[in-house]
């Protein structure tokens, strides 16, 4: 697909993916206290669920795909609908006022539902590696949407890059690099 939109976790471009089930978006009661929490709703309250299972065209479903869409952006033209491009949706919120909008993730590995591995096409002994999405507003800095991905653990991997924080010198301080059996970078 060649509209815009944002892809998440990113696939090559060469790479089909395709919809392992039909897609869905419903107003459903968010009753996980975490995520109600982190898209800042109460516990219950009716929210926009698009619902997906993905993955690329020769294999088997490589995601569980959860978005809960606050109820203040719900409502804007083409956020519960399936558009012909991944992420659309984002990109339509951005339109509607919320450029940019900024994410952070929360990773963590856990042992999948029998309705997940069900939908993963896999055993319920193995690992699945849960990826939460915070989308933050550019324009007031609250939250517009929250995405939870499942992954088997063996069809993933993740890269960090680590940035020095702005307060780390160069050199290092000499108190630090006169102090009796130390070495520079080292234990001591």
């Amino acid at each position: 697909a060649t509209a815009p939109g944002y892809s998440f976790p990113s696939a090559s471009s060469q790479e089909v993916w395709k919809h392992h089930i039909p897609p869905a978006a419903t107003v459903e009661p968010l009753t996980d206290p975490r995520i109600a929490r982190l898209l800042g709703v109460q516990v219950g309250a009716r929210v926009l669920r698009r619902f997906r299972v993905t993955g690329p065209e020769s294999e088997p479903p490589f995601q569980i795909n959860i978005s809960w869409v606050h109820p203040r952006v719900a409502d804007i033209p083409g956020v519960a609908s399936q558009a012909p491009g991944p992420g659309d949706w984002l990109y339509r919120l951005e339109r509607a006022g919320h450029w940019p909008l900024s994410w952070m993730e929360i990773h963590r590995a856990r042992m999948p539902s029998k309705d997940e591995a069900a939908l993963l096409e896999i055993p319920t002994s193995l690992p699945v590696l849960e990826i939460v999405r915070v989308g933050t507003s550019g324009a007031d800095g609250k939250p517009v949407e929250v995405t939870e991905y499942i992954v088997a653990s063996d069809r993933v991997e993740t890269i960090h890059v680590l940035h020095r924080d702005e307060s780390a010198q160069s050199p290092w301080p000499d108190e630090i690099n006169d102090a009796p059996g130390s070495e520079p970078g080292g234990d001591a």
